[in-house]
């Protein structure tokens, strides 16, 4: 299958497209990048070097992906890269920064949805089927597990976690992590109930989101310190994939976790 180019477009000569790429009018791509089979970009696409896109992205017109780190303390001749998965979705003037410190990558899973404007700082990870809406915005070193949702114009800073299947209300600002599966919002966000509809969508069973809403009572409601609090989910839920999933997170929060002002379930 043959690549679509349109002739004003300009592709540097060591860089590889798979097959079926489609280039628009005005993109430029340079040096020492890979565009996967069946990638489509649309017109003012610039991808900057040492970016890896997987198969069957898309790039809406004006994205830019790759480019320096917005760090002082970037060398720019260290090696850093930016990697994507497959089938991932970048909407209009949607930008995504590579690394920074020698051999580190930023990183976007399969499956995402970047909306208009959004933007994924230097070191992010991002999991799989992510959802970032218009002019979302993460700092670096952001860690984005699988299935997380964001809001519009949310602002996440540097060295947070959100968690599996979290979702986190439009206009909100994090400042600690968040647990996986609960629902979010506020400056500061803090949890105001379980991401129902979210684990519904991903076919986790009825009883099993049941007994997740029992441990986000313990641990947001039952006034225990979170220390007990972990100790009775572990005790009394601990077997539900689910469960272990959170009681995982906030064990290895660093910076703490988003607690409650008010509780809503």
């Amino acid at each position: 299958m043959s690549h679509k180019i349109h002739p004003t477009a300009i592709v540097s000569s060591d860089v590889t497209l798979g097959e079926g790429v489609e280039i628009g009018p005005h993109s430029v791509i340079e040096g020492n990048s890979v565009i996967g089979d069946g990638c489509v970009l649309q017109s003012n696409v610039f991808i900057d070097r040492n970016t890896f896109l997987g198969k069957e992205n898309f790039l809406g017109h004006g994205v830019v992906l790759g480019t320096p780190p917005q760090d002082k303390k970037f060398d720019p001749n260290s090696n850093t890269r930016l990697v994507v998965g497959d089938k991932n979705i970048f909407r209009e003037y949607c930008t995504v920064n590579r690394a920074t410190g020698d051999g580190a990558e930023t990183r976007i899973g399969s499956g995402c949805l970047l909306m208009t404007q959004s933007h994924v700082g230097h070191n992010c990870h991002l999991g799989d089927e992510v959802i970032l809406s218009n002019i979302a915005t993460l700092a670096g070193h952001v860690d984005v597990h699988d299935w997380v949702i964001m809001g519009g114009l949310v602002a996440i800073p540097q060295f947070t976690r959100l968690g599996k299947g979290a979702f986190l209300g439009g206009f909100s600002a994090m400042r600690l992590d968040l647990p996986p599966f609960f629902r979010y919002s506020g400056r500061p966000a803090e949890p105001v109930g379980v991401n129902h509809v979210g684990m519904t969508r991903r076919g986790i069973p009825e009883e099993n989101i049941r007994v997740v809403r029992k441990a986000y009572r313990i641990l947001y409601r039952s006034g225990l310190v979170l220390e007990k609090a972990m100790e009775q989910i572990q005790e009394e839920f601990g077997s539900v994939p689910e469960v272990r999933t959170i009681l995982e997170f906030v064990a290895g929060a660093k910076k703490g976790i988003a607690r409650p002002t008010t509780t809503k379930v």
